[in-house]
């Protein structure tokens, strides 16, 4: 835990453009779309709190999505700058951010699942994409390698690599589940882009092979 004082940081701006609204990164200074963008918040108890859903309530900040981008803003003392005040930054939270990004990714899939969206095994899978009924494909981190992979690709699908196998069998209340689809539709679109924000944020390039 640090507590970081207003020092020399320059204020973050927050205007619109014609093509939509931009914000100014506190650790970089560039202007990004806010969907680039995780926004900050400082709670009651003066902690940095991220407000992924953007729905918290007091003077957002603004830093670009990336595990890099947040560990700059902590080291330059940015966020007591923007928040104008003393704040505080916990020492796990470019870890704990990670943590969240991929618990919003989990969330979106198990609501595909609840919704009838999404179908668990590879011959289902396989046969989604052979009927074009498949909006996504995701794969566990297991078989980014493995010759299944490739030939789901090599179907024309959108395919994404996500955590463990474990991990995504909990979706499905199974052990594991390495192959899942997510069907055509607004539900796909939503699991690709919590992926994709959870991949940019740890480094990786966060775009389904296929797209």
């Amino acid at each position: 835990m640090a507590v970081e004082s207003a020092a020399t940081i320059p204020t973050p701006v927050m205007h619109d453009r014609a093509d939509g609204p931009v914000r100014t990164c506190l650790a970089t200074g560039q202007e990004q779309s806010p969907d680039d963008m995780i926004r900050f918040v400082v709670a009651p108890d003066g902690r940095i709190v991220p407000d992924l859903a953007r729905k918290l309530p007091g003077r957002g900040m603004w830093v670009t999505a990336t595990r890099a981008a947040v560990e700059q803003a902590i080291a330059r003392k940015a966020f007591a700058r923007g928040a104008r005040r003393a704040v505080v930054v916990d020492a796990d939270l470019p870890e704990r951010l990670e943590g969240l990004l991929r618990d919003r990714a989990l969330e979106a899939l198990a609501l595909a699942r609840r919704a009838g969206a999404a179908v668990n095994g590879f011959a289902k899978v396989e046969e989604r994409l052979r009927s074009q009924r498949a909006g996504l494909v995701v794969c566990a981190e297991e078989a980014r390698t493995s010759d299944s992979r490739a030939k789901l690709v090599g179907r024309g699908g959108a395919v994404v690599d996500f955590i463990d196998a474990a991990s995504l069998g909990r979706v499905f209340g199974r052990d594991d589940a390495t192959y899942i689809s997510v069907a055509a539709g607004p539900l796909a679109g939503r699991v690709a882009m919590e992926i994709g924000r959870w991949a940019v944020y740890r480094g990786a390039a966060g775009k389904a092979v296929g797209v």
